[in-house]
């Protein structure tokens, strides 16, 4: 069984969000599954890290191509949830999207791309082509899916509960990808299906954390392009 390995914390940069940037540090874990086939080894807690057989764990493998990758975890679970929770509080319905709140980076061994999650609101009433930045767009069991040059994004609706529960209408959860592991190679239609599964399994979680009442991706995901034209 691999052991598992934490370094000191360090700064993590480039982050755009002043909040991450300005933490204190990162808590960087190594999971290796060297030698096991099936990807279990060590794990990190929480949302970043999902067990090796969890619909997660064997998606985030299939993204990554390999079962040795390093995990960073950006922040707490807790502390995304309660700082994720006050944007939404704070956010005034419109055009813009909030700030993204960084969570999870995960770095295939040797390799100098990476996988970097992150959530943000956005406008609710904008067609899902006019929120997103130009890719390719498919549907996932109402979700919307858009996959682009090294990233995925993703859009569901989370409604939550009390005072939040009139903002949280108006806005759409928004998960992106940044997928530069993938650097330098021709992704296909399945290799994006695979993102986006990915991505859907991973804001499936988020959306448990934060409460969403009406567990908008409860279904296991069902990948379809969307036509052109289809908001």
């Amino acid at each position: 069984m691999p052991r598992r390995r934490t370094w000191g914390t360090e700064r993590v940069p480039g982050l755009a969000r002043t909040a991450v940037a300005a933490a204190a540090g990162v808590a960087v874990l190594a999971l290796t599954a060297t030698g096991c086939s099936s990807g279990a080894g060590a794990q990190v807690e929480g949302l970043c890290g999902p067990s090796a057989d969890s619909d997660a764990g064997k998606s985030l493998r299939t993204v990554l191509r390999t079962d040795d990758f390093t995990a960073e975890v950006l922040r707490s679970d807790d502390n995304f949830v309660r700082e994720f929770k006050k944007d939404l509080r704070e956010w005034q319905a419109g055009k813009n999207s909030t700030s993204p709140s960084f969570l999870c980076k995960y770095v295939p061994e040797g390799s100098k791309g990476h996988v970097l999650l992150g959530f943000a609101w956005s406008p609710a009433d904008q067609p899902a082509k006019q929120r997103a930045q130009g890719g390719t767009f498919y549907d996932l069991n109402g979700a919307t899916g858009e996959v682009g040059n090294l990233s995925a994004g993703l859009y569901a609706t989370c409604v939550l509960g009390g005072e939040l529960s009139d903002p949280s209408r108006k806005a759409a959860l928004r998960a992106d990808a940044l997928l530069t592991a993938d650097r330098g190679q021709r992704v296909d239609r399945d290799q994006e299906a695979e993102q986006l599964s990915y991505l859907y399994f991973m804001t499936r979680e988020v959306t448990k954390a934060l409460g969403c009442e009406n567990q908008p991706l409860e279904k296991d995901p069902v990948v379809k392009p969307l036509t052109e034209g289809t908001s």
